[in-house]
């Protein structure tokens, strides 16, 4: 007796299936192709050799759509319940603590400032530039920006010149969010993506000083999945980032050790979860004790919360982040905010386990967000939001670097335009006293 035809055409719910496994959705490749493939496949083939195989072909073709959505929202539901049903990040330890502590110590504070509740002054410092990062000295603002093949690039503005030095151009690869400290700066690449792994990223190193690089970047780590989104620890000693670990995203720290007659990273420790949602480290204070973690939707605002690794206090920062930064003790804190735009920013944060492998660089191609704001404060108290006026109206974060004295930051922007999109980072100073 023949299988009825709606049996064979759910073969059609292969695709989705396949896509999760291709994309590293959980619970991962090898569950969704054994669980999703082999009845559909079999009924497929037994329908096809029967007799009335066109009669049972023009069903196939008519059943698809329904299959297909079907085997969509099975693979979102699955997906979900696998990435929120994960481990939760394990305590950091004593040993942790007391380095943390000690770092602490040893790290010189600075005044406090008072600033007005809105910008002294605004200066578009270049058309063009995103994910912005001042260095420890605030000399040097880093950010990338289109290359003249159009490939994103590693870039350094000297900031008392304007002279700007494209980092990474003539590597392959699109290189995003250079962040300078410790022992050079650290960006992430898709430079060892293949067909296999459309999504990979991995981290790459490479010196920060002197008016050009010396030497290319060298590769930091070789996990086959998104290594993104990195920040140097404070001290130099060691690296947090984002990474894609069985379909959950995490946040993840590594330190970095000698081996092969050059620096590696240790072994990855997760720091805190994702759970279904996207996360990212946003900002690391240089005195270790707040770090901003960003979990949502990767197209849209993030909820954004701050976590002592030393103690494991945790505390809300908002659920409209796009991007936070530090002052050069530590004492003040920055935070970019936004709204969503059209249906891709507007997302639910618990379809961030899917949406993450697709967030490499559609961002550039496409507006999700839209609007500008920004929050400044003590760090661990309360924060106020500035007046931007019309810089808020202009388009939406792109990242934010706020100065070491805390009196002024640089704001990338973006806003949808005619065949594309604009960026530009614009340098804001603050009305402040001591």
């Amino acid at each position: 007796m023949a299988l009825p035809w709606r049996a064979w055409c759910a073969c059609w719910a292969v695709l989705p299936a396949a896509g999760a496994a291709w994309l590293g959705i959980p619970p991962g490749p090898r569950a969704w192709l054994v669980a999703c493939a082999a009845l559909p496949a079999a009924a497929l083939v037994w329908h096809l050799l029967a007799p009335g195989r066109r009669r049972r072909a023009a069903a196939f073709a008519a059943g698809a759509p329904a299959a297909l959505l079907a085997g969509s929202l099975a693979v979102l539901a699955a997906g979900f319940a696998a990435a929120s049903l994960g481990p939760d990040a394990p305590p950091l330890g004593e040993a942790t603590a007391a380095a943390i502590y000690d770092l602490d110590a040893r790290i010189a504070t600075r005044p406090l400032p008072r600033c007005a509740a809105w910008p002294a002054a605004t200066q578009v410092l270049l058309a063009r530039g995103a994910h912005p990062r001042l260095d420890e000295e605030g000399a040097h603002l880093w950010f990338d920006a289109p290359g003249d093949d159009a490939r994103r690039q590693v870039q350094r503005m000297e900031l008392t010149s304007g002279s700007v030095v494209c980092w990474t151009c003539g590597e392959p690869g699109n290189n995003r969010r250079p962040a300078p400290g410790g022992r050079g700066v650290i960006f992430d690449t898709d430079r060892w993506a293949t067909r296999a792994a459309p999504s990979n990223t991995e981290l790459q190193q490479t010196t920060a000083t002197g008016e050009a690089p010396r030497r290319p970047s060298r590769r930091l780590t070789y996990h086959p999945g998104r290594d993104d989104h990195a920040l140097p620890g404070p001290g130099g000693g060691s690296v947090v980032w984002s990474r894609l670990v069985d379909g959950r995203f995490a946040v993840v720290s590594a330190g970095f050790q000698r081996g092969h007659g050059a620096l590696l990273l240790a072994e990855a420790r997760v720091v805190a979860e994702g759970g279904a949602a996207w996360a990212a480290p946003l900002a690391w204070s240089p005195d270790a004790r707040a770090l901003v973690v960003g979990r949502g939707n990767p197209f849209g605002p993030w909820r954004a919360e701050a976590l002592d690794p030393a103690t494991g206090r945790t505390w809300e920062l908002g659920a409209d982040a796009a991007g936070a930064a530090f002052s050069g003790d530590g004492g003040r804190i920055a935070l970019a905010g936004t709204r969503p735009a059209g249906l891709l920013g507007r997302l639910p944060a618990g379809l961030g386990f899917a949406l993450g492998p697709l967030a490499l660089g559609p961002g550039e191609r496409r507006a999700a967000r839209s609007g500008s704001t920004a929050r400044t404060g003590d760090t661990g108290g309360e924060v106020s939001e500035l007046a931007l006026g019309e810089l808020g109206a202009w388009g939406a974060p792109t990242g934010i670097a706020l100065e070491p004295d805390g009196t002024g930051f640089v704001l990338g922007q973006r806003r949808a335009a005619e065949g594309g999109v604009q960026e530009r980072l614009v340098r804001v100073t603050l009305e402040c006293s001591f």
